[in-house]
């Protein structure tokens, strides 16, 4: 049986990071990073890296919350993101509609708002470096030969901009947002999934760039879209979890890593 057990190791700017990981039984040369959606190390996170050791790959889900994980839970999370997303999309961005936000939220509560919200891009940014420094943790500790990463929504976009950082053999990117800078595509090394949902427009509006800079640098690249679906489509028991869909991508993520890593 794999084993699961939660790790601590450092990273670069000396803090301490929280992961849950999954050792398979079997003598493991390839490693999988897997990267939480917004809500941090869920059930269904989980449950993915549980598969992924099932499949015979060191699975490592790395908790980019870990320097607050006391304030940044997934019920915690769950009910300020439920609360923001009731602002309609358009006034998001609205700097009136925080300020009234954040009047009604406790002292945790505008906390995660501050750190999800208002400084979304300067905290993704230490969750990349986050992930740069789980790379090396992973492959200076247990020797693999080859690397993998899987993300999912925010976790998705993570993954693809960690990608242009590291060399990873190959990446899986479920509903994530491009990299930053499009034209860092050209310094990807491995080969990319990229997975989308039809009803997802902030994310879906991304894709013809993403194209442009597919046909300019030449990665090894595959796409799939299923229609009829939302935006954390394969989350079991999340809102808009839609089965078959869900699992067709997930025999497709297998078949590609299986394909890229052995």
């Amino acid at each position: 049986m794999p084993r699961e057990e939660y790790i601590r190791y450092r990273v670069s700017d000396g803090s301490e990071l929280t992961a849950f990981q999954v050792t398979p039984d079997t003598p493991h040369k390839a490693s999988v990073i897997v990267i939480h959606e917004i809500f941090g190390i869920t059930e269904f996170i989980r449950n993915v890296t549980r598969r992924l050791a099932g499949l015979g790959y060191l699975a490592i889900a790395p908790n980019l919350y870990s320097r607050k994980a006391d304030i940044f839970t997934e019920q915690n999370i769950a009910e300020v993101m439920r609360r923001f997303w009731s602002i309609p999309p358009e006034r998001r961005a609205d700097l009136k509609a925080i300020s009234e936000l954040m009047s009604s939220l406790s002292p945790t509560e505008r906390e995660i708002v501050q750190e999800l919200v208002i400084n979304r891009e300067t905290t993704e940014e230490r969750m990349v470096r986050d992930i740069v420094d789980t790379y090396n943790y992973v492959k200076s500790t247990y020797k693999v030969e080859r690397m993998g990463i899987i993300g999912f929504c925010m976790g998705g976009g993570l993954a693809f901009e960690a990608s242009t950082r590291v060399p990873f053999d190959a990446l899986v990117i479920y509903y994530g947002r491009n990299p930053k800078n499009i034209n860092d595509i050209a310094k990807i090394k491995g080969a990319i999934l990229a997975i989308y949902a039809s009803e997802d427009p902030a994310i879906n509006q991304g894709i013809p760039d993403l194209i442009r800079a597919v046909l300019t640098y030449k990665p090894r690249f595959e796409m799939a879209f299923y229609p009829g679906t939302y935006h954390a489509f394969a989350t079991e028991g999340g809102p808009v979890y839609n089965e078959a869909a869900a699992k067709d991508a997930w025999e497709r993520t297998v078949n590609f890593f299986r394909k890229y890593l052995g």
